[in-house]
């Protein structure tokens, strides 16, 4: 999929938290819950060509996955953010596959995080 695998501090994630393993649950199972709704909105706007839609969408999701530092989700979600933006959205079909992808593996990382054993 990717060049480079997905790597998160978990250690970094958890002091964020507070050092609150169930909070950290939660904000992982929140973020995990979302995804399909922002790909969906994403999907929807980007075949529209609604601009205005994909900023909005993008621009929400990457401030949502900063808590978890991950980097490639947040360079895919800021070049559909800067697209929306600029009002020209050639070639964002190819990087919403790709964010959903960095989305889908970020998902799995979370989901099989040490945390949570």
């Amino acid at each position: 999929m990717n060049d480079q695998a997905l790597v998160l501090d978990m250690k970094d994630l958890l002091r964020n938290a507070g050092d609150d393993r169930e909070l950290l649950d939660e904000l992982a199972d929140t973020f995990v819950e979302e995804v399909p709704g922002w790909i969906g909105r994403l999907r929807a706007a980007v075949s529209s060509g609604d601009t205005g839609e994909t900023f909005s969408v993008a621009h929400s999701l990457n401030g949502a996955v900063a808590f978890f530092k991950a980097a490639a989700v947040q360079r895919a979600a800021a070049e559909l953010e800067a697209m929306g933006l600029a009002a020209r959205l050639d070639g964002a079909p190819e990087r919403l596959d790709r964010l959903e992808a960095h989305l889908r593996e970020l998902v799995e990382v979370l989901r099989a995080a040490p945390w949570r054993r």
